[in-house]
């Protein structure tokens, strides 16, 4: 499902204030030196701007254009070659770049309200506020357009849409911001709309009762009678319909599940077979009740003989502002607004699941389940540190592999170094590309010590029974093919499996992991065949409330079979809910709607959850049924709570609850304080969760350098007190009375909660795992590998331009220097330095690749001397610059000498085992060049 990439302006709102909000003379080629040009992937906002301007990509010219710049690319080097890449990329800027939108980041709400009120100026042009999606306020994002067309653009969204209808801000914004969704184009289905089916569920929970906003809230438990929507967000589409979308979308399978978009509607469809339903199980009677009502008041009738999309209400979010569904469609139609596809499910689902501290702090697990449950990654590290260079490629590429994929991979990638490494394995030993694994290495074992092991599962979309789903839509007694507590998957039961422990990101706290009973039978796999891929869940329970308010508009889930996961699970835990505001509807305005941006911008979600991973590493050290502990649990139970606050914030369009002061803010005792005072504060600083626990000092580089430089102190103190180190003083089997109170002293001021609880053991287990990779660059070998990286054998370099190009990277080195003092010295506080460091990067890259290009317009000649400077004259310099600014001349160089590529294929029979997986290798021919 290739989509096409388009690109338009991005400006941070602080940027814009320095100018006054009025910019002039700036071009595509700027935004991109300055980095304020980004892509975006074709959605219904940008046909309808094509619509409006009768304009139509055609993506055979923007290929053949881009065929033709490769193709000269491949010439050699000349001011007329360059002059025609420069008109040719041109040309796919005209094609592909849209001028009338911009997008802002708003850094500032002042920032925003003056160009709420007087908008942006840019090129003579004024450009005012479009839209503000859910996702693009949580990143305090707007997306501007030119003023003029965005009117037009507005009339065509409204779609002939009751405007007086009285309308919650902040979800209008949400609904409309649905046009921003990358989609690509499918059939219009037929369709009807039909009515949500709610039943009533007794639960019991922790229900979380708000008190102030700096107190604990207060948490009991209790049975509720929860009222769910049992098909929330999902629809049903026929298989003939799904068919033709496969085949609009050149797949080669058809998907169980589909993410679909268009004018206020959202959501996931699931392939059912509806005829054969109403066929066999609603006696041939195809006829069933829509949502809207004919002049009687009756339901309006629609036969599904007829309809190849059903949606329900809650995917039609202002369904109720058109009179009829006819109404709807054909003002789609008038207004060119076509139904698009955004995601579907995969052909085949992955067998390897990467798991998370999230998914891993909530369950328990001894020292000896650790080292069980972390086989499978440290096998995995090990086996690419073991010289077998499929392995690595392997590594390097992903499981997810076929002939036709590495082939695509070879033509189209930019990770030329790997490139070159599948064609001539003798690169292996490159010192530069050895450096390359070894870097990958060492960062996959660090996201290791923060939870990223490996065990046997995947992700997978959370559909609800759609055979319940055709009950209702047919007006039957809703029973579903699935009892209370069961589930069905067909990944699973191919597999044997029939119990998988269930996680849904971001996991809060213990009961959000749901343990599943997967069944099957001749019913089910008849009425679920097209369901190849999901997990399809029983229409009985509360599983929604567990997985903290999921629904089923393809929101996906995490099962693993991992029997040391499941082992882990608190099976008994109650699932935390609150009572969330009601938002208030009102006749909708613009100053409404930018409001209701202001009200959503940011998210603390992040936060929220980092406290209760600190509340669980603090809770390991609490002794269970103490004060202490169950404060800290309610903590982690009010997180759950708080997340929830913080997604329902953009929905009511006001504050909410966040974290208490009480949990960060650290109580001084003062010998004044009475008995009574000091032990509340003394009880309050007990349960602080201002820490952060030890595994994340590898997730955070401020926590790695106070835990680091805490840590060399006290250890030079432990070690003249008792002439041994901290790690050593902590495993003595007999401490002495000093020796404890010395390690009491040091958790306690320690920056970090160094404690047992299940994230920091598996930390420690990844640290004292040696994996060898130093190996991998230890080993030098003396073949001169720039003979593979050269255009010509017989390569000499000529002294006269071999002099000139040293110099040209002296200059590159100096400018370089010089750059990376100004970023250290002058960077302001709000920029980021990464950032900052990439347009350096890129602005050094840009001025060596200009000073040679002046040497000589022979880009394959400049090349081999900069290989014969790296690979022989200068071999200790790094040779990232080389491969970043030419590395596809050096790719190009490398498939000149090869005709045939040996990949490493999967193979149920193959001799090289891989994470699970079998594969062998095959001699593939390569095209000719």
């Amino acid at each position: 499902m290739q989509k096409q990439i388009f690109y338009a302006y991005k400006f941070k709102s602080s940027r814009l204030s320095e100018f006054n909000y009025e910019i002039d003379k700036f071009t595509v080629d700027k935004a991109r030196k300055s980095k304020e040009l980004i892509s975006m992937f074709d959605s219904q906002l940008l046909r309808s701007l094509r619509y409006l301007k009768k304009q139509e990509v055609n993506t055979i010219d923007i290929n053949r254009l881009k065929s033709e710049i490769k193709r000269i690319k491949s010439k050699n080097n000349s001011i007329h070659n360059r002059e025609l890449i420069k008109n040719k990329q041109k040309e796919i800027d005209d094609l592909l770049f849209v001028p009338e939108l911009i997008t802002i980041v708003m850094e500032s709400k002042k920032h925003y309200s003056y160009l709420f009120k007087h908008g942006l100026k840019l090129n003579n042009k004024v450009y005012r506020r479009l839209s503000c999606s859910a996702g693009q306020a949580r990143a305090s994002t707007v997306i501007f357009c030119e003023e003029e067309i965005g009117k037009q653009i507005d009339e065509i969204m409204d779609n002939g849409r009751e405007l007086n209808k009285k309308l919650v801000p902040s979800k209008y914004n949400a609904y409309k911001g649905l046009i921003t969704s990358s989609t690509s184009v499918v059939t219009t289905p037929r369709f009807c709309l039909v009515p949500d089916y709610h039943s009533e569920t007794e639960v019991k929970v922790n229900f979380v009762n708000e008190t102030d906003l700096n107190e604990d809230d207060f948490i009991e438990e209790k049975v509720v009678t929860e009222v769910f929507n049992r098909f929330d967000g999902q629809g049903i589409v026929s298989v003939e319909m799904a068919k033709q979308w496969a085949e609009d979308l050149g797949l080669d399978y058809i998907p169980a599940q589909w993410c679909f978009r268009q004018n206020y509607i959202k959501g996931m469809l699931s392939t059912f077979d509806i005829k054969s339903f109403c066929e066999k199980k609603n006696n041939k009677n195809y006829n069933i009740k829509t949502s809207y009502k004919d002049q009687n008041g009756e339901n309006k009738i629609a036969d599904l003989r007829n309809i190849d999309v059903i949606i329900s209400e809650s995917q039609f979010k202002l369904w109720d502002s058109f009179s009829s569904i006819e109404e709807y469609r054909d003002n789609c139609e008038r207004n060119g607004l076509q139904w698009g596809i955004s995601l579907i499910s995969p052909k085949k689902d992955k067998d390897i699941l990467k798991m998370n501290y999230q998914f891993l702090q909530s369950i328990f697990m001894s020292t000896s389940d650790i080292e069980k449950v972390s086989r499978r990654f440290v096998d995995w590290i090990v086996g690419v540190n073991s010289g077998n260079v499929y392995y690595t490629l392997l590594f390097l590429m992903g499981t997810d592999t076929n002939e036709d994929k590495l082939l695509n991979f070879l033509d189209e990638s930019d990770k030329h170094w790997i490139k070159a490494l599948m064609l001539n394995h003798s690169l292996l030993d490159d010192k530069w590309i050895k450096r390359k694994i070894y870097t990958l290495m060492k960062k996959k074992i660090r996201n290791g010590c923060l939870g990223q092991i490996l065990v046997e599962g995947n992700f997978q979309v959370i559909v609800s029974d759609p055979f319940a789903q055709m009950q209702h839509i047919c007006n039957q007694v809703v029973t579903g093919l699935l009892g209370e507590k069961e589930y069905y998957s067909r990944y699973w039961n191919k597999k044997g499996v029939k119990i998988v422990d269930s996680m849904r990101a971001p996991l809060t706290y213990r009961s959000e992991h749901v343990v599943l009973n997967l069944k099957k039978n001749e019913e089910m796999e008849e009425w679920y065949k097209y369901n190849n891929t999901g997990i399809i869940v029983n229409v009985h329970g509360h599983e929604t409330m567990n997985w903290a308010g999921s629904d089923f508009d393809m929101d996906i889930i995490a099962t693993t079979s991992d029997e040391t996961i499941i082992k882990g699970v608190y099976r008994d835990e109650l699932p935390v809910t609150y009572t969330p505001p009601k938002p208030e509807k009102v006749k909708l305005t613009e100053k409404k709607l930018y409001q209701a941006d202001l009200h959503s911008f940011g998210s603390e979600i992040g936060q929220i959850t980092n406290k209760s991973t600190s509340g669980f590493a603090l809770l390991a050290q609490l002794e269970e049924g103490t004060e202490e502990y169950n404060t800290t649990l309610s903590r982690i139970r009010m997180c759950t709570k708080l997340q929830s606050a913080q997604i329902d914030k953009a929905k009511i369009g006001k504050k909410v609850k966040s974290i208490p002061k009480i949990w960060l803010k650290y109580n001084k005792v003062l010998e004044s304080d009475t008995p009574d005072i000091k032990n509340k504060k003394e009880f309050l600083n007990s349960v602080l969760l201002e820490k952060h626990p030890y595994f994340f000092t590898y997730l955070y580089k401020g926590t790695r350098r106070k835990y680091k430089n805490y840590f060399k102190n006290q250890d030079v103190t432990c070690r003249q007190k008792f002439g041994i180190g901290i790690d050593e003083l902590k495993k003595l089997q007999r401490k002495t009375v000093d020796q404890i109170d010395f390690l009491t002293d040091f958790n306690r001021y320690s920056p970090v909660i160094d404690s047992d609880c299940v994230m920091n053991k598996l930390c420690r287990y990844i640290e004292s795992i040696d994996f060898g990779i130093r190996n991998v660059v230890s080993d030098d070998h003396d073949e001169d590998y720039y003979q593979h990286l050269i255009s010509r054998s017989d390569f000499e370099p000529n002294e006269i331009i071999y002099k000139k190009i040293k110099s040209a990277f002296k200059k590159y080195k100096d400018m370089s220097e010089e750059l990376a003092k100004t970023t250290s010295q002058f960077r302001s506080p709000k920029e980021s330095s990464d950032e900052l460091i990439e347009m350096n990067v890129e602005l050094v890259y840009q001025e060596l690749d200009k000073n040679l290009i002046s040497i000589s317009s022979n880009l394959s000649e400049i090349v081999d001397h900069l290989v014969y400077m790296f690979y022989v004259d200068k071999t200790q310099s790094n040779k990232e610059v080389l491969w970043q600014l030419y590395g596809d001349v050096l790719y190009r160089n490398v498939r000149a000498k090869h005709s045939t590529v040996n990949l490493p294929l999967p193979a149920d029979s193959g001799d090289i085992e891989y994470l699970g997986n079998k594969y062998t290798v095959k001699e593939v021919l390569l095209d000719e060049q």
